[in-house]
C-alpha cells in the first residue's frame, strides 16, 4: 500500500498556522523557525540526497536489512540507526523516513 498525494484545494495557510498557534500555545518564533526548517533543504554527505533542515541528522539510506526487535512482536530496528518500524513498512520495501544517523 503506498499513500498517494491529493490537492485540498480548501486547505489555508494562513487557517492552519493559526489554528497550530492557538491549539498547541507555540510562541509566532517557533513557528517560523518550524516552517523554515522544512523549506530550506541540505545535503546528505553519505547518500547525496537533499533533506530539510527539519530532519537534520537523518538520512534515508540503510545499508543492511532490519532485525527483528526482540520483545516487540512486529516490529523491526535498523542497527545503523536504531530505527524502528513496522512490518508494513518493511513489506513495501520502505528504506526508512528517518535512516541513519550521518
Amino acid at each position: 500500500m503506498r499513500a498517494k498525494h491529493v490537492i485540498d484545494r480548501n486547505w489555508d495557510l494562513k487557517k492552519f498556522v493559526t489554528f497550530v498557534r492557538e491549539t498547541f500555545r507555540i510562541s509566532w518564533k517557533e513557528i517560523y523557525w518550524k516552517v523554515w526548517s522544512y523549506l530550506n533543504l541540505i545535503r546528505c554527505d553519505r547518500c547525496q540526497e537533499y533533506y530539510p533542515v527539519a530532519e537534520m541528522g537523518n538520512c534515508r539510506f540503510h545499508p543492511e536489512p532490519p532485525k527483528v526487535k526482540a520483545g516487540d512482536g512486529g516490529l523491526y530496528e535498523y542497527k545503523c540507526c536504531n530505527e524502528v518500524v513496522d512490518i508494513y513498512k518493511v513489506l513495501n520495501g520502505c528504506k526508512g523516513d528517518n535512516g541513519c544517523k550521518t
